[in-house]
């Protein structure tokens, strides 16, 4: 093989070649390739800074919440324990009213049978009298009945 100047100028023109297609093309398109590349990373930090942020607003509402459920329990479980005692406090007192009541009905009625008691035993001599004589007739001598037989008569049939 032999060497000439044509090989020389091919190289030559080659070498030139790459050096002005470097210039005008390869360089422009590398600064535009990193340029893109440091928009994008940038585009990725802050999305990344966002979601971050995000993410911790979310944490931040999740406890906010919690908090609100845990206070929303909280006061619905003190009304119903009040609710309950005043409940317990109502019953209590209806039930301290008509336990009087119920008393003072008690007291009432044995103050009735005690009226009635002393108001018949005073007259069940007079009546006995009055039924013997109309049963067996006039003039039979009748002794007058003891404390005692009138009070057993008067408990057999209450």
């Amino acid at each position: 093989m032999e060497i000439n100047a044509t090989i020389f100028v091919s190289t030559i023109s080659f070498l030139v070649f790459i050096f002005i297609m470097n210039m005008i093309l390869y360089k422009p398109v590398m600064k535009i390739m990193e340029e893109r590349q440091n928009y994008i990373d940038a585009n990725k930090n802050e999305a990344d800074l966002h979601d971050k942020h995000s993410k911790e607003l979310l944490a931040d509402k999740d406890k906010q919440i919690s908090d609100a459920h845990k206070k929303s329990r909280d006061i619905v479980a003190m009304k119903a324990e009040a609710i309950k005692e005043e409940k317990s406090k109502a019953l209590n007192n209806t039930k301290a009213e008509m336990n009087s009541f119920v008393e003072q009905q008690k007291q009432d009625l044995s103050n009735q049978k005690n009226e009635i008691y002393y108001g018949f035993k005073a007259n069940i001599a007079d009546l006995a009298n009055n039924i013997t004589t109309k049963l067996i007739g006039q003039g039979v001598a009748f002794e007058p009945l003891s404390d005692g037989e009138i009070d057993e008569v008067i408990r057999k049939h209450a």
